[in-house]
C-alpha cells in the first residue's frame, strides 16, 4: 500500500506583511505538489486574500488577537490545535516555534544584526528577546531552516548549525519589460528603519549630485520608524537636496517594479538584513546594483554587483557616491551589471527552496 502523507501544520500566524509573506506566497504553492505531505496552513485572513493558495491546502484562518495574546495562544494552545487537526510536525514561517508541540520546527527569517541598530528601548528588548526565543526553538527542533547562510551564525554555534538548511526566498526572472532607461534615476527600496542608513545614502548622493546634478534619488518605503524619515526630511533640506530626492512612502508591488523598470541603478546603504528582497527584484529588473559590503549582500548579491566596503574607515558616503557614478557614466560598465544581476536572480527559484524544505522534513 502506498504511504499515507504526512500531515504538517504551516504556521504562518505572524505572516502578516514584507518578506514573510512573499515566501510563504512563493513556496507553499511548490511544497503543495509534493505528494509526499498534506499541508494545513495556518495565518491571518489578510494574509489569506487573493485566491492564492492551493486547492490541496487546507486553511485555518487564524484568530485575531493583539501581539502579547497572540504569542501566548501560539504557545500554548497552538500545539493542541495542531493535535486535533492531525499535525504531528508544526513547520513555522518564523524564528521561534510553539515550544509544547510534538515537533516543531522554524524557518529563520531575521537577523539579530538588525537589532544591532535599533535605538528605542522597546525594539532593543524585541530584538533580545527574539534571539532568546531562536536559541531555543533551535535547541528544542529536530532541525531547522533558514533563508540564508549568514543568519544562521547570529543563533547558533557548530554544532547546532549542522541541523539547518538553507532555504533561500525566490524570485521569478522576468523578460525585460523594453521600457527606455531613465539614465539620471537613482533608486532605494525599503521600509524606515534605522539599520537601513538612509542618511548615508542621502550624503552619498550629495556626493553624486555635485558631480552629475542631472541625478534624481527616489526612496520607496513606509516611514516605519518616523524618527529615522524625520532625520532623513532634515538632512535632505540641510544639503539642499529638496528638488531632487524623493521620498514616495509605501507603494504597491505592481507599481515598484515599473519603477525599477525604469531606474538608471539601485542602491542599498543597509547595515543589516537577512535577504533583502529589493536588491533581487532589481537584479531581475535588470537594474544595476551598489550595495553596502555586508553578508546579506554578498551571498546574494555576489559578484553581480558593486559592493562598497563599509568597514575599512574612510569617507564611506564619498565611497558610495563615487561608486554610483561609475555606473551612471560607464554604459559598458552597467550593461555588464545589468547581465550579471539577471543570472544571478536565476539561481534563486521556488522550486529549488520547497525542495530543500520537502527533503529536509523527509529525513
Amino acid at each position: 500500500m502506498p504511504k499515507r502523507p504526512e500531515t504538517i501544520l504551516f504556521n504562518a500566524l505572524h505572516t502578516t506583511t514584507g518578506g514573510g509573506v512573499t515566501y510563504l506566497r512563493g513556496v507553499l504553492p511548490e511544497l503543495a505538489k509534493d505528494t509526499r505531505f498534506h499541508w494545513i496552513l495556518l495565518a491571518p485572513a489578510k494574509t489569506l486574500e487573493g485566491g492564492w493558495v492551493p486547492a490541496n491546502v487546507q486553511v485555518q484562518v487564524a484568530p485575531q488577537m493583539g501581539f502579547a495574546k497572540g504569542h501566548v495562544w501560539e504557545q500554548l494552545v497552538l500545539p493542541w490545535k495542531a493535535w486535533r487537526w492531525g499535525a504531528r510536525t508544526i513547520l513555522c514561517n518564523a524564528n521561534y516555534t510553539p515550544l509544547l508541540a510534538w515537533r516543531s520546527i522554524p524557518i529563520l527569517h531575521s537577523t539579530v544584526r538588525a537589532g544591532e541598530q535599533a535605538q528605542s528601548t522597546g525594539m532593543k528588548l524585541y530584538w533580545k528577546v527574539l534571539k532568546i526565543l531562536t536559541q531555543v526553538s533551535l535547541w528544542n527542533a529536530p532541525r531547522a531552516f533558514s533563508v540564508a547562510h549568514h543568519v544562521i551564525a547570529d543563533f547558533a554555534g557548530p554544532k547546532m548549525a549542522r541541523k539547518v538548511r538553507v532555504a533561500p526566498p525566490a524570485i521569478t526572472v522576468r523578460d525585460e519589460m523594453g521600457v527606455a532607461r531613465d539614465p539620471h534615476l537613482v533608486v532605494s527600496i525599503g521600509d524606515f528603519y534605522a539599520q537601513k542608513d538612509y542618511p548615508l545614502l542621502v550624503r552619498a548622493f550629495a556626493v553624486l549630485y555635485a558631480q552629475r546634478p542631472s541625478s534624481r534619488l527616489m526612496i520607496i518605503g513606509r516611514p516605519v520608524d518616523t524618527r529615522v524619515r524625520d532625520e532623513v526630511i532634515a538632512l535632505v533640506r540641510e544639503l539642499k537636496l529638496s528638488q531632487t530626492v524623493t521620498l514616495t512612502g509605501g507603494m504597491p508591488h505592481d507599481k515598484l517594479m515599473q519603477v525599477l523598470d525604469r531606474a538608471a541603478v539601485f542602491v542599498s546603504t543597509s547595515q543589516a538584513e537577512t535577504v533583502q528582497i529589493p536588491l533581487l527584484e532589481a537584479m531581475t529588473a535588470g537594474v544595476p546594483v551598489v550595495a553596502a559590503d555586508r553578508p546579506h549582500a554578498r551571498e546574494f548579491v555576489d559578484s553581480a554587483g558593486v559592493l562598497v566596503p563599509v568597514d575599512k574607515g574612510g569617507d564611506v558616503a564619498s565611497a558610495f557616491g563615487v561608486a554610483m557614478f561609475g555606473v551612471l557614466e560607464n554604459p559598458t560598465v552597467a550593461e555588464a551589471l545589468r547581465k550579471k544581476g539577471r543570472e544571478r536572480a536565476k539561481l534563486f527559484t521556488w522550486p529549488a527552496t520547497a525542495h530543500a524544505i520537502a527533503d529536509g522534513l523527509a529525513k
